[in-house]
């Protein structure tokens, strides 16, 4: 293992800024980059998303558009650990007691709690063995936009979902249309 000489005493230590994102962000598949890269899919399909700005960690929602806030779930089949089947996703839609509203700074409390998103997306990774490059291509994935209405409708308190409940809910589309469809929504 090869260890980095550190700066002589006497000048100002400069990380490699690219070395630490390839460190903590280089593996695409593992559970949380690869949430952290469906946001930014969906994003970058919604033109949302700001090269200059980093996201938003706590925020009462993930991305906003058009004036609708919008929850990302990611899952996927393959994980970074062996497997002998495939994983069986499922996705998070447990309403909250209390959320951060990013835009104004300021924490929100519900009783009763709610589903603070107006809608979701729900982002299934497909490729098995999962790999950076499947992850990193679009086609790989399939997406379920839902209002929220319609969850609090069909699943009311129901803190997770699986596949056969979104089919029902929604239809899956491919990236390329995702635009279309949280449109559809507004």
């Amino acid at each position: 293992m090869n260890t980095p000489t550190p700066p002589p005493q006497n000048k100002p230590m400069h990380p490699d800024l690219n070395a630490f994102r390839k460190w903590a962000c280089g593996d695409l598949v593992s559970n949380s980059n690869r949430g952290v890269f469906a946001e930014w899919l969906v994003g970058v399909a919604l033109g949302v998303v700001d090269g200059g700005l980093p996201r938003k960690e706590w925020d009462s929602c993930d991305l906003r558009y058009g004036g609708i806030a919008i929850e990302v779930k990611a899952a996927g089949l393959s994980q970074v650990w062996p497997q002998t089947q495939n994983s069986t996703p499922r996705f998070s839609v447990k309403p909250q007691k209390m959320a951060w509203d990013a835009a104004t700074n300021v924490w929100e409390t519900y009783d009763p709690p709610r589903r603070t998103a107006d809608l979701y997306v729900f982002c299934l990774h497909e490729a098995t063995p999962a790999n950076n490059a499947n992850v990193a291509d679009p086609s790989c994935w399939k997406f379920w936009v839902v209002s929220t209405d319609t969850i609090n409708d069909n699943l009311g308190e129901q803190a997770s979902l699986g596949i056969a409940t979104l089919n029902r809910l929604a239809p899956p589309v491919e990236w390329r249309a995702l635009k279309a469809a949280v449109d559809r929504q507004k």
